[in-house]
C-alpha cells in the first residue's frame, strides 16, 4: 500500500479519462504497452497520475476497478462492431425504425459473462419512456444464445413513466439508487421523447427545460458511475429537440428501412467518420453462429 494512503488516479492523457483509481504504483511501461485506453482507444503509453486522498474518492474505489475492467458492449453484429468501439463511460442514441431491435440485442448482450464475450452486468435497467417495450422479445435473443430464459428476465428492470414529470424524476432523481442496488452497468431510455411528442400541451419550451436535466443526468451517470447509457428514439427527431439533444452522445447510430428486407445503418462517433452499413433483416434479428 501506498504509504502516505493517497489513492492514486492514473489518466488517459489523451482524453483525461480515468483509468484505475489504486493505492499501488503501477509501471505502465511494463504492463500496458499494448493496452488501450477503454474511452478513446489510444495507446496506453503515457500517462497522467494525480493523487487525492478525499474520503470520496477512496468511496468510488472498488466500483471504479470492477467498471473499469468491463469488456466492450457489442451488438454482436460484426459490421458494427468493427466501426463502433462501445465500452464504459459511452452514451449512445439509437434513431430509427429498428432501435428497439438494436437494443435488445445490448441488452442480452450486456447480461452475457464476459467470459462468453459479453459485457459482465448484473443487471439491465431500463426506463421506458415509450411504455411499449416488450422484455419478452429479448427471449428469442437468449434463446439463441443458450441462456436460463428466467434467468434473464429477472435480470432486467423496467420502469415506465407515464408523464414527462414522472419521467424527470425517474432520471434526475430515482435512477442513482436503482444502479446502486441492482449493480447495472448498462441504463437505457427507450422512446425518449415518446411523452413530449405524443402529448399536444406540452410545447417546446417547456419539453426542452424538462429534457435538458434528464441529459446532465445521464451526462454525470456515464462519467461518474462508468455506465454506458443508451437512449433510443422510434422514429426521425425533430430538427428543434436535435439540436441540443445529441450534442449529449459521443456514439451514434440511424436506421433506416431500405428495400426488400434490406436495412441502412449509419454509424458515427466523434472519433470516426460516419460508416454507413447495409444489413438484412436476418443480420439484426439472429446470433450468427462463429
Amino acid at each position: 500500500m501506498n504509504p502516505s494512503h493517497q489513492v492514486l488516479r492514473y489518466l488517459c492523457s489523451s482524453c483525461n479519462n480515468l483509468i484505475i483509481e489504486t493505492y499501488k504504483v503501477i509501471d505502465w511501461t511494463e504492463i500496458t504497452s499494448s493496452e488501450e485506453c477503454p474511452k478513446c482507444g489510444n495507446l496506453l503509453s503515457s500517462q497522467t497520475v494525480t493523487t487525492s486522498t478525499t474520503q470520496q474518492t477512496i468511496q468510488k474505489l472498488s466500483l471504479r476497478l470492477k467498471f473499469q475492467t468491463a469488456s466492450r458492449l457489442c451488438f454482436d453484429i460484426e459490421k458494427i462492431d468493427s466501426v463502433l468501439n462501445l465500452g464504459i463511460g459511452d452514451r449512445i442514441c439509437i434513431v430509427g425504425n429498428h432501435s428497439k431491435t438494436l437494443v435488445e440485442r445490448l441488452i442480452i448482450s450486456s447480461l452475457l459473462p464476459e467470459s462468453h464475450g459479453g459485457f459482465g452486468s448484473e443487471n439491465v435497467i431500463i426506463i421506458d419512456a415509450g411504455n411499449c417495450s416488450d422484455i419478452y422479445r429479448c427471449v428469442n435473443l437468449a434463446r439463441q444464445y443458450g441462456l436460463d430464459i428466467k434467468n434473464i428476465l429477472k435480470r432486467i428492470v423496467v420502469s415506465r413513466p407515464f408523464t414527462i414529470y414522472q419521467l424527470a424524476e425517474l432520471a434526475v432523481n430515482e435512477l442513482p439508487k436503482v444502479i446502486k442496488k441492482f449493480d447495472a452497468k448498462t441504463i437505457i431510455v427507450s422512446d425518449i421523447l415518446h411523452l413530449f411528442l405524443n402529448d399536444p400541451q406540452v410545447k417546446f419550451v417547456e419539453a426542452k427545460n424538462i429534457l435538458m436535466p434528464i441529459m446532465n443526468s445521464i451526462r454525470q451517470f456515464s462519467r461518474i458511475s462508468l455506465n454506458v447509457i443508451v437512449v433510443s428514439f422510434q422514429n426521425d427527431v425533430p430538427s428543434g429537440y436535435s439540436r441540443f439533444l445529441f450534442s449529449n452522445f459521443n456514439k451514434y447510430i440511424q436506421t433506416t428501412a431500405g428495400n426488400s428486407d434490406r436495412t441502412m445503418v449509419k454509424v458515427n462517433s466523434r472519433k470516426e467518420d460516419c460508416k454507413i452499413i447495409h444489413l438484412q433483416q436476418k443480420e439484426l434479428e439472429l446470433i450468427l453462429q462463429r
